[in-house]
């Protein structure tokens, strides 16, 4: 049986480039290395590190082609990482969080039919209504997979809702989303979630709080939806979103990671120099596109 990681990146390069961050911070902290693979629509010089590389046909460049997943992971069994995510520990524990899980798996919790908060209610599933026994919830930056016949009809559901979304009533996505696709098949083929066994994992967008050292590991926060649990002192990882990946507060992770990854340990000074430069190379690339913003107007007349 073969096992390994596999992340997307298709269409911008900023979206291999956030893939390869996420590499080196696999390797940097995973004491046995796995293979990890990308699934990408072309090659270029951010996929040269990667232990193959499984080109997809006709990719929408969104984070919908995480719905072809079933049909391209190249293990028997496969956990899918998000390309905007950092990791601060071993992932390779995520392996034993897996252990027995149905084919399709995720890190969440699974809500009785009758929960109404979800993504979408047992009443708007239509045709797939009577099969509902479960409500899944979950943030889509980690999938499990493991090869088999009902994995493909699994792969088959999710495109069938994709071309029907909106007769489903799903709710905070008005557009197609990974996430209330897959919970609506995963309910309609009785996959669940590894609920409590599920780990600490930091999805930045939620944060009420929020610090991070890549270099050390450390991963501090709270989540606006669970104010209960107070500030949470570890997470395995942390799931930027795409958006983020641009921010000063990603990009300067990303230079730690760089040197770490390098086998070099910055000092105090050259942190604080490496956080001006990109400071100042934002406040460059902000000021580009005030001009931009103005001339755009003026350019398509």
């Amino acid at each position: 049986m073969t096992r390994g990681f596999v992340t997307i990146a298709t269409g911008k390069e900023r979206f291999y480039r956030i893939a390869a961050d996420l590499l080196m911070s696999y390797h940097v902290y995973a004491k046995d290395p796995m293979p990890f693979y990308l699934i990408c629509d072309r090659k270029n010089k951010n996929t040269k590190d990667f232990d193959g590389t499984v080109i997809m046909p006709d990719p929408s460049r969104s984070y919908l082609d995480k719905l072809r997943l079933p049909e391209l992971v190249p293990f028997d069994e496969t956990i899918f990482i998000d390309a905007d995510c950092l990791a601060y520990k071993d992932l390779n524990d995520f392996w034993a969080m897996f252990e027995g899980a149905s084919d399709f798996s995720v890190f969440g919790k699974d809500w009785p039919e009758e929960y109404e908060y979800g993504w979408f209610k047992k009443e708007n599933a239509g045709e797939f209504k009577d099969r509902i026994r479960s409500i899944p919830e979950f943030i889509g930056g980690v999938y499990f997979l493991r090869k088999s016949e009902a994995l493909q009809e699994f792969g088959k559901t999710c495109r069938y809702i994709l071309e029907h979304y909106h007769e489903y009533g799903f709710r905070q996505f008005e557009n197609p989303a990974d996430e209330p696709v897959i919970a609506l098949a995963m309910a309609v083929h009785g996959f669940t979630s590894v609920g409590e066994k599920s780990p600490d994992i930091c999805f930045y967008p939620h944060c009420t709080y929020f610090d991070a050292d890549i270099l050390t590991g450390t991963v501090r926060f709270s989540n606006r939806y669970m104010p209960e649990r107070g500030v949470i002192p570890q997470a395995y990882m942390v799931h930027w979103g795409s958006g983020v990946t641009v921010t000063l507060r990603y990009r300067y992770e990303e230079y730690k990671l760089k040197q770490m990854y390098a086998g070099r340990h910055p000092g105090k000074a050259e942190l604080a120099s490496a956080n001006l430069l990109i400071r100042a190379d934002r406040i460059r690339y902000e000021a580009i596109r005030a001009v931009w913003r103005r001339i755009k107007p003026l350019v398509k007349k």
